[in-house]
């Protein structure tokens, strides 16, 4: 006897078509979430830049490292901690917690490159490099703290109830 194999007929395409619609729901979902993270960065970004002290900035920031001084640091300290409170100020503790990540990731981003600016190519001596790498620190501190507590306020204001 001679075994006849029979192919079933089975249609991938309704799979095929989920898989596919599945994607663009999750793509456009990343789509969105990354312009508003955009809008949220260039709006902080234009309402920096139109204040006196950005050319001053540009400038300091556009300087070989190993011709800052001591003050310059302490300066770029200052504006990065500065982008950090602008960027996050409108953020509350609820939905929109993922921009403050974004924030908080840019801003370490920053303390890394000041850090190995300091180390690598600043011409200064270890103890202005630990005085200013504490400088920073604490400066982060308390823009930390003055961030967290805005943004608690900004989430009591949204939501009184919860905090009653």
């Amino acid at each position: 006897m001679v075994k006849v194999k029979v192919k079933q007929n089975i249609s991938n395409k309704p799979k095929f078509i989920l898989v596919i619609i599945g994607f663009a729901i999750v793509l456009i979902f990343v789509l969105s979430g990354i312009d508003k993270i955009k809008n949220n960065f260039h709006n902080s970004n234009s309402k920096g830049s139109s204040s006196s002290n950005s050319s001053q900035m540009e400038s300091i920031l556009s300087k070989q490292e190993n011709l800052l001084s001591i003050e310059e640091w302490k300066k770029i300290a200052d504006y990065r901690a500065q982008e950090f409170y602008e960027c996050t100020k409108d953020l509350d503790m609820g939905e929109k917690y993922y921009l403050y990540e974004s924030c908080a990731i840019d801003y370490n981003n920053n303390w890394v490159s000041f850090r190995n600016g300091l180390e690598e190519e600043a011409n200064l001596n270890y103890d202005q490099q630990q005085m200013l790498e504490n400088y920073w620190q604490t400066t982060r501190d308390e823009i930390t703290e003055r961030v967290t507590k805005l943004m608690q306020e900004n989430d009591k204001l949204k939501r009184p109830n919860h905090y009653n």
